[in-house]
């Protein structure tokens, strides 16, 4: 018998670590999110947090890290201005709602 890994081996490994990594940021930034730290740090790490759980998730699960530059900058700025139009939107809108609200 051979002491070589198979590449399918080593590939699983992979996926599995990278797996664990996230679920250990995820248990990391449950613990930050009911802590009692002030609330500009607290938006800080979890933001930090969840931006490099969705580089993981779309580098390894989404296979971008072996894709060429092209098609990785296509898809990151997609999200890019979807994140944007996510917030500016609502944000616009929500001004106005503030604004002209019943409660002042």
């Amino acid at each position: 018998m051979s002491d070589q890994t198979s590449p399918l081996g080593t590939t699983y490994k992979k996926y599995a670590g990278i797996l664990a990594i996230l679920a250990i940021f995820t248990v990391v930034m449950i613990f930050i999110g009911e802590s009692d730290m002030g609330q500009m740090p607290k938006a800080v790490l979890l933001l930090l947090g969840s931006a490099t759980k969705a580089m993981l998730i779309i580098f390894y699960f989404m296979h971008l890290k072996f894709e060429k530059m092209g098609l990785v900058l296509t898809v990151m700025v997609g999200i890019f201005v979807t994140s944007v139009l996510m917030f500016v939107v609502p944000a616009y809108d929500g001004s106005y709602v503030l604004q002209n609200s019943l409660f002042k």
